[in-house]
């Protein structure tokens, strides 16, 4: 799982493409997230040295690494996160395997 930030001048597109040829070539199941308009550092706390903190992008990366958890370890309970490292609000769970596996009608009665 990569989070990037689309405008990361560290990261630039070449270096990206080889990464997915690497990654390909191993046979890994990689996931590689661009945010839109968002610069290297997106998810450092504000006040950081150097910080190019952007909180929708640092929401959507926590979402996405708690969802990538929660896939890799589904027998793990997953406990929702009010607030990431970076103080930054995280509205709402994700939903465990098991909530996954249950009628639709039932996912509104199931516990967060």
């Amino acid at each position: 799982l990569v989070e990037n930030g689309a405008d990361d001048e560290h990261v630039p597109e070449d270096m990206q493409k080889e990464w997915i040829k690497e990654m390909d070539g191993s046979g890994v199941d990689w996931r590689f997230t661009n945010h839109a308009r968002t610069p290297h550092g997106f998810a450092l706390a504000p006040g950081v040295v150097a910080t190019s903190y952007m909180e929708a992008a640092d929401r959507r990366s926590t979402l996405s690494m708690l969802g990538a958890f929660a896939e890799a370890w589904p027998h793990v309970e997953q406990h929702h996160v009010t607030r990431n490292a970076s103080g930054t609000i995280i509205p709402y769970a994700i939903p465990t395997s098991a909530e996954l596996a249950l009628p639709i009608s039932a996912i509104g009665d199931a516990k967060p």
